[in-house]
């Protein structure tokens, strides 16, 4: 048991060494932030007394930094990263036109190829179809035409009838049908 005994207290003590020693890592590295934070603002502070002392300001500073490192001013680099911004759109436009036309091929392709097309066909023979329909239905018409009469020559009576006259003095006197009351009929004259 005694095995047991020292085991667990062997345990303990390195658990409590873990804790100190990460207790003591994270105590100096806030300490190492600290000292950091206070020398960068002690090494700005120089060197602004510095510039100061030589008569150069921060924004000469970054001036003379680019130039130096482009051979150009920040004002010549603000140009022409903006020509540079504009032809680079210019393309960007370009292409994009292009990957439009070409997916459309693309996708013409490919629907030919999944599904090609029925050949197309021609339509002028149902327009002579049509037009022969037409013929026959104007043949059918002028040969229903009715029979023209003959015109009567001078050699014809033309005042002789075969029927006789339908005159009303022809008719048989029929009594006019009246609101009940019997009055004599006078014979007209003709």
């Amino acid at each position: 048991m005694d095995e047991v005994k020292a085991m667990a207290r062997a345990g303990e003590s390195v658990g409590k060494a873990v804790g100190t020693g990460i207790k003591s890592a994270r105590r100096g590295a806030k300490r190492a932030s600290e000292v950091g934070v206070a020398f960068s603002k002690h090494a700005a502070a120089l060197a602004e007394q510095e510039l100061a002392n030589r008569g150069i300001s921060t924004d000469e500073l970054q001036e003379k930094i680019a130039q130096r490192a482009t051979g150009m001013s920040r004002k010549e680099l603000a140009k022409r990263s903006r020509k540079a911004r504009k032809q680079w759109e210019k393309k960007a436009a370009e292409s994009r036109k292009q990957l439009a036309k070409n997916t459309t091929a693309a996708r013409k392709e490919l629907a030919a190829r999944i599904n090609p097309s029925k050949p197309k066909r021609r339509k002028w023979p149902w327009v002579l179809l049509v037009l022969a329909g037409l013929a026959a239905a104007a043949a059918v018409a002028f040969s229903r035409r009715p029979e023209e009469l003959p015109v009567a020559s001078a050699d014809n009576d033309l005042t002789r009838r075969d029927t006789p006259a339908r005159h009303r003095a022809d008719r048989p006197e029929v009594p006019a049908q009246t609101d009940g009351q019997h009055h004599p009929t006078s014979e007209r004259s003709h």
